[in-house]
């Protein structure tokens, strides 16, 4: 028999930090092993809650990726309806998000050229990490307004607009 190591139970709030630390995008990590990882802590943390407590509904269509570096997007949502859920959310999300999200609150469908494009592809989660750092957020704001893109999810129309208007754009 050989000898048991001591370790944490699973259940561990700082060894969930470290973990997540390591494959969070922003420290080189992958985007998807990071989502899969906040997906296990909350089952094993939450017993087994994540799928129940999801707020957003599945999409009509499977998923489709531009990129591995961006929000996982269905390029046939509607785009309206997304900017109307992310403005409603702000409502519902510390306001250091909520701010953020207001800002849509002028942003409208394009029905050609690029901007109508960018309505069909997921925010990057470089134009995320530059919306946070426009506005103060620590990292760890920044990992919660990752989810929160995630969970609308934003557009990379929805990230342009708003880097804009806090460029002093529009």
């Amino acid at each position: 028999m050989s000898p048991k190591t001591a370790t944490l139970p699973p259940t561990e709030g700082a060894m969930w930090r470290k973990l997540l630390a390591k494959v969070h995008p922003d420290s080189a990590g992958d985007h998807e092993l990071f989502i899969w990882a906040m997906n296990v802590r909350d089952v094993v943390c939450h017993g087994g809650h994540a799928a129940a407590t999801a707020t957003t509904p599945p999409p009509r269509q499977q998923e489709h990726r531009t990129t591995p570096d961006a929000v996982p997007f269905d390029r046939y949502a509607d785009f309206d309806e997304l900017t109307r859920r992310a403005v409603a959310l702000a409502d519902e999300v510390p306001a250091v998000f909520g701010v953020v999200l207001r800002l849509l609150s002028d942003c409208r469908i394009a029905y050609t050229g690029s901007e109508e494009k960018q309505q069909r592809k997921g925010a990057t989660y470089k134009q995320l990490a530059a919306i946070g750092h426009a506005v103060g957020m620590s990292k760890q704001e920044r990992t919660q307004w990752y989810r929160i893109a995630e969970q609308i999810p934003l557009s990379v129309r929805h990230a342009g607009h708003i880097l804009g208007k806090l460029r002093g754009g529009d």
